[in-house]
């Protein structure tokens, strides 16, 4: 009886033993697969693509499975002083560029700038976002199979330029005051009117004689009015976000009328006087450019009286500068 407890002794000290040797051997791993996939090892499946499991050293065999279109099997080998950590991802790439340079966000995250590329698997949202006042967003939705590459190229479509109004004051270098009124989208049209006030050649009496120290001034000349107006309307065109440039023709009419005293004898005030009326009048160019500053406009530009010299003038040209504001209906863009 004796010989046979030492027997059953040894069996269980052997077996406490072999079950601690197996504790010892065990480690705990991470395996990890791209997102969307499934992940096994020695057929004990994980519900998301990351797994933590504690295995005994030695072989195993990691499976990963995404849907129908792929299922692998892959050995690993566990040791204690080996690696913990096993990686099988099942990436595809997309190259998405566009045109211009846009910012890509997939799934409602940013990824960055156009070009990229991105390492995915599945079915995924993206929007290729530009500048929101000049281009309209670019929504799609891609598929990427494992190890699969693909190409993705956009073009974004230019927004139509918003149709603005424009009011703007100026003033002409022959001392007159005016108005423009414009609107503009890509094409526009415009009207400017600009006057000095009076009435065009008509002059308001004659001039005291020039008389000093019992001296009679001889071919003083006096300036009695000057006139001046102009109207004219032409096109427009959008040459910039902020700039826009036009030209049109119009009437205008520009007058000048002076007398002239001359003594006679330059001892008693014996003189006579003339008149002298020049101007031009007739069909007027005009050209110039619209800054645009956010609200605000500033103008500058040149008008010439064109035809219908008389006097001594044969032409007349003013340049003229004009500060306003710009109008336009702040309509959400989506």
């Amino acid at each position: 009886m004796k010989r046979i407890g030492l027997i059953i002794l040894s069996l269980l000290m052997t077996v406490c033993a072999t079950q601690a040797q197996t504790a010892n051997d065990s480690v705990r791993i991470k395996l990890q697969t791209t997102a969307g996939a499934d992940i096994a090892i020695d057929g004990d499946w994980s519900s998301t693509n990351i797994m933590y499991t504690k295995v005994a050293t030695g072989q195993h065999n990691v499976t990963v499975r995404y849907g129908s279109l792929f299922e692998k099997n892959y050995p690993i080998e566990v040791s204690t002083t080996g690696n913990t950590e096993f990686s099988f991802l099942i990436e595809g790439e997309a190259n998405i560029s566009s045109m211009p340079q846009a910012t890509i966000i997939m799934d409602g995250i940013p990824q960055g700038l156009t070009p990229q590329t991105l390492k995915i698997v599945g079915t995924h949202n993206i929007k290729i976002k530009g500048d929101e006042k000049e281009y309209f967003d670019i929504s799609d939705q891609i598929t990427i199979n494992p190890f699969e590459t693909k190409n993705f190229s956009y073009t974004l479509k230019k927004r139509p330029p918003r149709l603005y109004g424009m009011v703007i004051a100026n003033y002409t270098g022959c001392n007159a005051f005016g108005a423009t009124l414009a609107m503009c989208r890509n094409w526009g049209a415009y009207l400017r009117i600009a006057n000095a006030g009076g009435e065009f050649g008509q002059d308001e009496g004659y001039p005291k004689p020039y008389y000093k120290d019992g001296y009679y001034g001889t071919g003083i000349y006096k300036k009695k009015k000057q006139t001046y107006a102009t109207v004219t309307a032409g096109v427009m065109k959008r040459c910039h976000k902020y700039l826009f440039a036009y030209v049109g023709a119009g009437y205008g009419e520009f007058g000048q009328t002076y007398e002239q005293i001359i003594d006679t004898d330059n001892e008693e005030p014996n003189y006579s006087t003339e008149r002298c009326i020049s101007g031009a009048k007739g069909v007027a160019g005009d050209i110039g450019i619209i800054v645009k500053y956010k609200a605000l406009l500033l103008q500058v530009g040149y008008t010439s009286i064109l035809t219908g010299k008389f006097g001594d003038t044969k032409w007349h040209h003013d340049p003229y500068i004009g500060l306003g504001i710009s109008i336009h209906k702040n309509k959400k863009r989506n």
